[in-house]
């Protein structure tokens, strides 16, 4: 079912103000995910690749540099205005549109792969997003899509979840958010089987996301919509509730560097 009412990580306007914050703590995290994505497109030199959903573009330069001819969208104006950047910067060509991942504008069998890391598995109708991924790749080509799972063990979310509870004991638990309608493996199959995707095979990869320090991490934990929707709510508890997080943190892992674990999802199918 489609929601009637996006929540805030849905919202692509909303990510326009989340950019440089995202690709300084999240898209490092995003990458050790995404290589094994990549891993299993099983890319020949020069493919012609379509990243869904490529915020702030990390995937896209990678693939770029590595001699691939990438397309990336997202529906996020300046997201797409920083991967140009980041690209000229790199001195290597990527093909960089403001697009809807629901409505691709691109002929039938245009791209040899596809990729979708924590994009398609974000947008209102997933299905209907993967199934365009999926008439845009050629028969024989790969796709590949990244979701969560194992919620418990998004050591970044659990933290703040025990740091909200010793402050606000009777607080309710959150609505689940949609990126987290494909926890289940099952789930994530049936997608890529609604979408024309027969065959999927499923892996768990997991991710570190690294920061200098437990206080730097929470200086940027508005690196999401949803994360600053969420702290937003905390009122005048915020204050209170990070310091916890951060004396936990470094009561685990010290004053330096401290590194925070994620589990997810790569799911990967060959066109028929």
């Amino acid at each position: 079912m489609i929601p009637t009412e996006l929540q805030p990580d849905q919202t692509p306007q909303l990510w326009d103000d989340h950019v440089l914050v995202y690709q300084e703590v999240f898209e490092p995290f995003s990458l050790g995910f995404a290589k094994t994505a990549v891993d299993r497109l099983k890319l020949d030199q020069g493919a012609r690749i379509l990243d869904v959903g490529c915020g702030s573009g990390g995937v896209a330069l990678a693939l770029a540099q590595s001699g691939h001819l990438v397309t990336a969208i997202d529906a996020a104006p300046r997201m797409i205005e920083r991967l140009v950047e980041r690209s000229v910067r790199a001195e290597v060509t990527v093909h960089a549109e403001v697009m809807d991942g629901q409505a691709l504008t691109y002929e039938s069998g245009s791209f040899d792969a596809g990729l979708s890391v924590f994009g398609v598995i974000l947008f209102p109708d997933a299905k209907r997003s993967l199934a365009e991924l999926n008439r845009v790749v050629r028969p024989g080509g790969r796709i590949a899509v990244v979701t969560w799972t194992d919620p418990p063990r998004y050591e970044l979310a659990a933290r703040l979840r025990t740091a909200i509870s010793t402050v606000r004991p009777e607080q309710p638990p959150a609505p689940l958010p949609a990126q987290l309608r494909y926890r289940e493996e099952a789930d994530f199959k049936e997608l890529f089987r609604q979408a024309g995707l027969a065959k999927v095979e499923v892996e768990k990869v997991e991710s570190l996301l690294v920061a200098p320090s437990a206080r730097w991490l929470a200086e940027r934990i508005a690196f999401a919509p949803g994360m600053a929707a969420m702290t937003a709510g905390l009122g005048s508890d915020l204050p209170a509730i990070m310091a916890i997080f951060v004396d936990d943190l470094e009561l685990s892992q010290g004053r330096g560097e401290v590194q925070l674990s994620g589990v997810a999802f790569v799911g990967h199918a060959t066109v028929g």
